[in-house]
Order: C-alpha cells, then structure tokens, then sequence
C-alpha cells in the first residue's frame, strides 16, 4: 500500500466556528456539555497509533470522510481527545482517536485531572487484537534455538534491568543465543508510542539502553532504507529486514519479506494465540499481546469528517472495517462476527465506558 496521507479537496474543506445564538462565541463550559461540533485542524488532520495509521487511511479513503491521517502516536491521538499536544494540536480538537492502547491517567480538557484513566464522556472502543512483536531478519529467526527469545532476554537487549543500566543491557548476539556473534542494532517506537508503552509495561522496562536507536514518523534522522514517507512502523519493518543484526519491536504491520517476528518464550504471535488475550482462559497467550482502540469522547459532537469514518465502521461498512484491520495483519477479536470485542461493536469493552 502507498505510504500517504489523505485529505480532502481544498475547495471542500470548511473551516468551522463555534457561535451561539445571535452570532455570540460560546462559552468553554458551554462549548463542554456536547451541544457543539468539535474544530479539526485546518486541514482535517486527524491524529492517533502509527500501529494503525495504514488502517485508517484506507478506512478513510473507503468512507471518502476527508481526514488527513497523521499518525504520529497514541499519546498524540490521546492529547487532541483532551488537552491538546504539543505543536500537533492546539487544546482538544478530536473526538475519535486510533490507538494502540488503552486510556491513561492525565489533562482533561478544560485543564481538570482524569479520574483514574478516564477522563468524562471517554469510551475505550477495541476494535482488533494485535502483537507486538520483536522482529528480526530471516537468517536470525532461522538461527535462535526455536526460533524464539524469552522475556528474560528481551529485557535485557532493550532496557537491561529494566533502569537502562549499562551494566545489564546486552549488546551482543552472542549473548541471545545466536550461533554467530554480531553487535545488535536495536530499533524502537517513540516515547509517543502506545507501542512503547505496552512493551515497556509489559517487560519491565523504565528506561531503554543507551544503544536503543528510536524511530521516528516520517523522519528524515531515520537510517537507510528508510524514507521520508516511511512510518515509523514501516521503518522497522524495512530495517529488520536489511540488518541480520538488527533486532526491532512493532505491530504486525512491520512484517515485510525478510524480516520475521521471533517466538516469544516459545510462545508464536498468532492468532489463537493472541486472542487467548480475552479469553476466559489466558494459558497459553502470547506474551506481548494487546487490544487496538477507535477512543472516543461521546461527551463532544463530532466534526462531519470523523462522524462520516464513525458511520462507516460501526454503521454501515463493519464487516469491510475489520477486513481493513485484517489485511494490514492485525488480528480479529472473533470469526463470529465483525468487531467482536465485547461492549457494543467493541464500544466501552475497555477501561473507559463513556460515563
């Protein structure tokens, strides 16, 4: 798929005011209660999970909502459901965000604490189960004993102890079990990521190595083969698969001829076993499996350019939606239905219920 951003035709793009009666501007409390329709940036950016960004771009340009899919991380997405961030957006300017991860603790909009995870009106929308996988290149897959790596040892290439002490990080294939010796070229997710979030959560980890290089959307400090257009996922994707050396963790959608994503604790990232997530039983999950969201804040109208990408998945176009997700290799949460993830379509089946 071509690596680009979607947006709509400048003759179509409206730049949107919030008034009340008699041409008056409304109030912020005003402007909170719901009643008002929520102002994307000048040119309908729309940001949240790199993890997704494909996704939603096809999903976007299927449902002709007129989004410019940005990416840029989960924390991004997050920042423009609430309280802005940074230079991407100006306070809160979404009501949908793709991410990675779940809600966490923050700013509300309005600048008020969350209560726990959840700021007011926020629902965690799951829309499909993903790995986060450690990629390697072809030849290391075939050459680890299993074709796998522990925990124990993941840790240890990317954050040592779990502090990034020198002492404990591993720099070596030697000491990861590979036949032939070689320094490790080690690859990571911003600290924007809600893919860095789940692996550092899910490992231990604090503080990287010193010799974890980061990745960057669209980047161009990102090393060769990487361009400019690249996501960072992407970039993973193409520098595990260049480097017998290199070792890098990213959704499923970094998979690409001549990388492959080792076994972790013996445990393959497929979808039995990713799905093992929600089960009843989780025996037998691997290891570093996570659920992906569609967040929203139902508190907050919705601008037409994301009402129109919320009709077409949960309206409309579910089932052509989760076959997006499918192809880009992400995994379902059932083969019963689309976007069996529990809740309502997956609505409110994580942390946060809409309340």
């Amino acid at each position: 798929m071509n690596k680009m951003k979607w947006a709509m035709s400048a003759a179509v793009v409206v730049t949107m005011s919030v008034v009340g009666c008699g041409g008056e501007s409304m109030s912020t409390e005003q402007q909170q209660l719901g009643s008002v329709v929520q102002n994307l940036g000048p040119n309908n950016e729309f940001y949240g999970s790199d993890t997704l960004k494909e996704a939603l771009i096809a999903a976007n340009v299927q449902s002709v909502a007129g989004l410019t899919i940005e990416g840029k991380g989960s924390s991004v997405g997050e920042g423009c459901l609430r309280n802005g961030s940074g230079t991407s957006c100006i306070g809160r300017q979404q009501t949908l965000a793709p991410m990675s991860r779940d809600f966490k603790a923050g700013t509300c909009a309005g600048g008020t604490a969350s209560s726990g995870a959840c700021c007011p009106g926020e629902s965690s929308n799951v829309i499909a189960l993903d790995a986060v996988n450690a990629f390697v290149s072809s030849s290391t897959y075939s050459a680890l004993v299993g074709n796998s790596i522990s925990t124990a040892n993941l840790k240890k290439a990317f954050c040592g102890d779990g502090s990034g002490s020198a002492s404990t990080c591993v720099s070596n294939w030697s000491a990861l079990g590979r036949p032939t010796a070689g320094t490790i070229a080690k690859y990571r997710r911003d600290d924007l990521s809600g893919t860095t979030d789940t692996f550092k959560s899910l490992l231990g980890c604090t503080t990287f190595c010193a010799d974890v290089v980061v990745i960057n959307d669209e980047s161009a400090s990102n090393p060769s083969p990487c361009t400019t257009s690249d996501s960072a996922t992407t970039c993973i994707g193409k520098l595990t698969a260049a480097n017998a050396n290199a070792i890098g963790y990213a959704g499923d959608s970094a998979r690409r001829t001549g990388n492959a994503a080792l076994k972790v604790d013996g445990i393959a990232p497929t979808a039995a076993n990713v799905r093992k997530l929600i089960a009843s039983n989780t025996t037998g999950v691997y290891p570093l499996s996570r659920k992906l969201f569609l967040n929203e804040n139902v508190n907050y109208a919705k601008a037409s350019q994301e009402q129109a990408l919320y009709d077409w998945v949960y309206s409309t176009n579910t089932q052509d939606f989760e076959d997006l997700l499918v192809q880009q290799g992400f995994i379902s949460c059932s083969d019963v239905s689309p976007l069996d993830c529990g809740g309502d379509l997956g609505r409110g089946a994580g942390v946060c219920k809409g309340l």
